[in-house]
């Protein structure tokens, strides 16, 4: 059994998001998404498909350009990077209140 998760052809997420092949490698050559290879094949594992549908639907059915796209994944990613520091901080301010002092009255 492989050790690799899933892996789909581009000609396959292309068929089932209704999408050109090209569209995704332009995707790729943008940064929005990147492919792997295992062997003789190249695709996407599934965290890529639901970023592939992402740009899809911000595309044909909001209607927004590429740079548009391209600065919402930013967005989303910088915003994702926030929730894991404010996350982190209030762990560490849990414990730090949770934890006696030791210095005494």
């Amino acid at each position: 059994m492989s050790t690799h998760s899933a892996i789909f052809s581009r000609e396959e997420v292309a068929e089932r998001l209704a999408v050109s092949p090209s569209a995704l490698i332009r995707f790729e050559s943008r940064g929005f998404v990147h492919s792997v290879r295992h062997g003789d094949l190249e695709g996407y594992e599934p965290a890529e498909i639901r970023r592939i549908w992402t740009v899809v639907t911000l595309q044909r059915d909001l209607g927004i350009n590429l740079a548009g796209i391209e600065a919402i994944l930013k967005l989303r990613t910088h915003l994702e990077d926030v929730q894991v520091r404010i996350r982190e901080l209030a762990d560490r301010l849990r414990d730090v209140l949770e934890t006696p002092d030791e210095r005494g009255p």
